[in-house]
């Protein structure tokens, strides 16, 4: 029931954000602020690739140890 929601909430904010997303009329690369811009969007998405991996290592672990406890019973 909980990974539904969250499938359900991850899906809305997916549709949700991916028109916000879209560059306006007036978008410049050529403003003095657009490589900070770019910059922050590239290390956003390397700190979720990151943070996924980290989540699936400590996860392996724990599944691992619980794996361990029950072979051991």
């Amino acid at each position: 029931m909980k990974s539904a929601v969250t499938s359900i909430v991850a899906a809305l904010c997916l549709a949700l954000m991916s028109s916000m997303l879209l560059a306006h009329p007036g978008h410049d690369h050529a403003h003095w602020s657009s490589e900070l811009i770019h910059m922050l969007t590239w290390l956003a998405i390397a700190s979720v690739i990151v943070g996924g991996l980290i989540y699936k290592q400590v996860l392996g672990r724990k599944d691992s140890k619980q794996e361990d406890k029950n072979h051991d019973a």
